[in-house]
């Protein structure tokens, strides 16, 4: 069976503290799930092993530190799963780049567990099961556009009016999470309030809204230690008929927003003639 495993940009990205038992953060966004697309062909086995192969060689480590056979394997242990599975991945989704490409493999394989074994198991108890496989997989279990919250586990999907366009680009540039969270700490202050989501809902209702809106707490960190980054949010920004840009999760993709796939087309084009060698791609919300 397939299974498509889509990426996410963020919108909007706050982080309102840190929990000092286990180190985690809390953060307040909204993700959009967009129509860039790993590829994931799920078989089941007449054994009980569970083997991933990476097809493309794209992340170079062993099947076991795979979160997507983590997340067969986490899986099988919940609902003491008889058989076995042998999962193709097919990776278009940069790592290490903001678009949640890990986070959306694992919950695509809770879902296809879910489907091949018949367990019934519904999106709250896949959701929880997803949590402790990593913050962003809850968001790809319920894959709508959304408010999310608490440390990544509590979901609240939003309306969105109309699909939006974007261009995603990611230069040749690898941020670690950890290392994102370790710069964040260590910035004295956050980047935005609580206002800039309130304009994002209203934008996403179809509301007029002038003020560039698209805010990253991670930005001012990540932008210091990468300023190439911040070079290409200024190239995407600059663009005719951009709305705005801003970094995706924590990065390294930044995306440029805007109304129409003519326009973002137009962008996409220039911009892989000045960013030669990246990662440069159209995608529309889903």
């Amino acid at each position: 069976m397939i299974y498509l495993s889509p990426a996410k940009v963020n919108l909007s990205l706050r982080i309102t503290g840190k929990d000092p038992k286990d180190g985690y953060h809390y953060i307040d966004s909204i993700f959009d799930p967009v129509a860039l697309y790993d590829i994931i062909d799920i078989v089941k086995t007449d054994n009980d092993l569970i083997t991933v192969t990476d097809v493309r060689g794209a992340l170079k480590i062993p099947q076991e530190k795979n979160i997507v056979y983590k997340a067969a394997f986490l899986f099988k242990s919940a609902y003491d799963i008889k058989g076995g599975v042998d999962i193709k991945l097919y990776k278009n989704i940069p790592n290490g780049a903001g678009l949640g490409g890990g986070s959306s493999n694992a919950a695509a394989v809770l879902h296809a567990m879910n489907d091949i074994f018949k367990v019934k198991a519904p999106l709250k108890a896949l959701s929880a099961l997803g949590f402790k496989l990593g913050s962003d997989v809850p968001f790809f279990i319920y894959n709508t556009t959304a408010r999310v919250t608490g440390k990544g586990e509590k979901i609240t999907p939003i309306t969105r009016k109309k699909a939006l366009w974007y261009v995603l680009l990611c230069k040749n540039t690898h941020v670690a999470t950890k290392k994102a969270y370790e710069l964040l700490d260590n910035e004295k202050k956050l980047t935005f309030g609580n206002s800039y989501n309130i304009l994002i809902v209203r934008y996403l209702k179809g509301r007029v809204v002038k003020d560039s809106f698209l805010q990253n707490d991670f930005e001012k960190p990540i932008f210091k230690a990468f300023p190439g980054l911040k070079e290409v949010k200024t190239a995407l920004k600059k663009q005719n008929k951009c709305i705005d840009a801003s970094l995706s999760g924590s990065g390294a993709t930044v995306f440029a927003l805007f109304e129409t796939k003519t326009d973002a087309d137009i962008c996409c084009r220039k911009m892989k003639v000045k960013f030669p060698g990246s990662f440069v791609r159209t995608a529309h919300s889903i």
